[in-house]
Parts: structure tokens; sequence; C-alpha cells
């Protein structure tokens, strides 16, 4: 009920002092409808972009998130964002206990969302790939849905009245990828995969505005 609630609210206070366009939101429904795992891929330049994202997704179970641990250090806010289903995680170290718990998540029926970069590029320019969302794919055989997150300012971050798009781009499924077969090469591989997949997302903006 809290993240109802949260999400309600959120999503309609940022539609408002925010001008929020979503493309390939029917993607996420299909998801949504047929209960198949999946993971979104998100490159990664404001503070904001998990909350952008969770109101492009749309109403529905809890969209679990990858956060740092930082983030969890107020007890108020660690309360919350445990109640809207961010998972804290410490960065540099590979803590299996929150695998396991976003896999298990995946394997419930909640998508994840995962910024692959593992923290914020501050820009348009994406950064190395981390392996966590791979993995986390690998482990409950689901699909990944590359989202491309564009600030359309002049700084190119989030601002009042601005613009946002949020773009959801074709998923890599399982059946392609292969990475349940717990292949390097196929890790390697579906990596360049995504980072293809996102910068297609980013050209095909730039080509209609």
């Amino acid at each position: 009920m809290f993240y109802v609630i949260m999400f309600c609210l959120v999503s309609v206070a940022f539609r408002i002092i925010f001008n929020i366009k979503v493309t390939g939101k029917e993607i996420i429904d299909m998801y949504k409808s047929n209960g198949r795992p999946y993971v979104i891929c998100s490159n990664h330049i404001s503070m904001l972009d998990p909350i952008f994202i969770v109101i492009a997704r749309g109403k529905g179970r809890k969209l679990s998130i990858l956060g740092k641990a930082e983030l969890f250090k107020n007890p108020i806010l660690s309360w919350m964002f445990t109640h809207v289903g961010v998972i804290p995680v410490e960065r540099g170290k590979g803590d299996k206990g929150v695998i396991e718990k976003a896999m298990n998540d995946v394997k419930n029926g909640s998508g994840m969302l995962i910024f692959p970069e593992g923290t914020r590029s501050g820009s348009n320019e994406m950064g190395k790939l981390k392996s966590g969302a791979f993995m986390i794919a690998a482990g409950t055989s689901a699909d990944i849905i590359p989202c491309r997150i564009v600030y359309d300012t002049k700084n190119g971050d989030a601002k009042l009245f601005g613009k946002v798009v949020i773009n959801f781009g074709k998923p890599l499924t399982i059946e392609e990828t292969k990475l349940d077969n717990g292949s390097r090469q196929q890790l390697r591989e579906t990596k360049v995969m995504l980072e293809n997949s996102l910068n297609n997302l980013l050209e095909a903006y730039y080509e209609h505005n």
C-alpha cells in the first residue's frame, strides 16, 4: 500500500514539474501482462533517473532497484527506500546476498532496474558496463530491456519543467543472449549487444528531435 501511495503522489508531482515523454511503453506492458522475468538496464545521468523510469514503467508490482548503500545511512530514508523496492549495494564489493535478493525478486515476478555503469556519468557518454545486471539476468533466465534516458536541457541534466525522455528498446531475450549457459564469451557479447542497443536508442532520439 505504501508503494502504491508513493507511486501515485510522486507520479503526479513529477508530471507537473517535468515534461516527461515515454517511448516503447508497450514493451514494458507486454512483460507486465505475461509475467516473463525482465531486467531493465539503463544509462545513468542523474540521481532522479530511477524515479523517472519507475514513472515511465507505470503502475504494477513494485519494481526492485539496486541502489548505493550510502542512501540507507539515514534511518528515515532507509525505511522509505526499503519499502519502495531499493536494494542497497556497497560499491566495489561482490555481495552475494544482494545478488540473491535481486534474483529472488525477479523470479517472484518483480521487474528489476539496474544501472550497469555502476555510477552516474553526468552526461550522455556511457561508461564501462559492469557484470551485475548480466549475472542477475543469467541466474533468473530474464530478458534484458535496454532503457535510454535523455534530459533535453543545456547541461544534459534534470531541470524543472525541462523535457525528460525515457526510451525502452527492443528486449535482448535470454534465447538471444544465451547468458544462462554461464559462458564468459556470452557475457562479453551481451555487454556489446546492450551497449549497441543503448547507443541506437540515443541516435533514434537525436533523429526525431
